[in-house]
């Protein structure tokens, strides 16, 4: 099991089985569901003990399996599954079955199982043992929606969580000496001067502004794009579509003032948006979209 989630950790951070730097989110994040913020990963740890636990279920319910028929003859002897404790020298399965009988014991009742009906699924023995608060974040529909494009959606989520490696973080670091922000080269970098405050991303932002009209009065924030009112949902998806592909290219403009010093002219980088944007609706020019959606559409070249 560890080298099975260090084989998934390594290839989300590198691409490869091998990866010597610290991640930039916890495990335990990562393998929350989307919608309470994390990226849905399983964690194999966890559905493993969950799959073992289909055996305690069929022990409990007294399953009509021969194989369950000798563990009540052999072992039980008609004792109390759950009050039954292993003898030492029970084999290595058998008290690994224990092992997991107790860690479900609070969720039987009467030998029943008390979610789902009373029947027992791998799935939702994995939900039980977690027992995370899956609270949905309020930036999830607007992250993971099917317009915006992967590599845009895993900078945004990075950026909702506040762990992109902006100087700020690399000075805590002890990786560089530098605060000053590289696009500005003003005032210190950190996750909100990037995204809000940098006067080269509030020229991007100008910029898309005055592309997309009345509705971009408040760009350069997801929620702020959720809340307009006298607007379809598909065109505030799509705006928030844009906005998390703006911040994925001021990101690659930062990247590349810090690496091969050249600067990302604004008006370039307000194209490649607007590229992406038309590149995302071609997966649904052919879906339903009312009148008004595509004839604004139309107006911004998007189609």
């Amino acid at each position: 099991m560890d080298r099975i989630q260090a084989l998934c950790r390594n290839f989300l951070w590198e691409g490869s089985e091998s990866y010597s730097k610290a991640p930039l989110v916890s495990w335990k994040i990562i393998c929350l569901p989307t919608k309470a913020g994390g990226l849905g990963v399983i964690d194999s740890r966890i559905w493993n003990i969950a799959a073992v636990g289909k055996l305690v279920w069929w022990i409990a319910s007294k399953k009509d399996l021969l194989w369950i028929k000798w563990i009540d003859k052999i072992y039980l002897k008609g004792r109390e599954w759950f009050d039954y404790q292993p003898n030492a020298n029970s084999s290595w399965a058998w008290r690994q079955v224990c092992m997991v009988k107790d860690k479900f014991a609070s969720g039987y009742r009467n030998g029943q199982w008390q979610l789902q009906n009373g029947h027992y699924s791998i799935g939702n023995g994995y939900n039980w043992l977690r027992q995370d608060n899956l609270t949905k974040v309020p930036w999830f529909s607007s992250v993971w929606s099917r317009l915006n494009t992967p590599k845009h959606v895993f900078n945004a989520w990075l950026i909702k969580h506040g762990r992109l490696l902006t100087m700020d973080r690399l000075h805590k670091m002890g990786i560089t000496d530098r605060m000053t922000c590289y696009l500005c080269g003003t005032h210190d970098e950190d996750h909100a001067h990037l995204i809000e405050k940098c006067s080269y991303t509030r020229r991007c932002y100008e910029r898309m502004r005055a592309w997309i009209g009345a509705l971009g009065n408040g760009f350069g924030s997801t929620e702020q794009m959720m809340k307009i009112r006298h607007c379809s949902g598909f065109l505030r998806k799509l705006l928030c579509s844009l906005v998390i592909a703006m911040h994925y290219h001021i990101w690659f403009a930062r990247n590349a003032c810090r690496v091969e010093y050249k600067v990302i002219h604004p008006s370039f980088l307000v194209k490649t948006v607007i590229e992406d944007g038309r590149l995302a609706l071609l997966k649904y020019q052919y879906y339903h979209m009312s009148q008004n959606d595509r004839e604004w559409c139309i107006s911004r070249g998007l189609m």
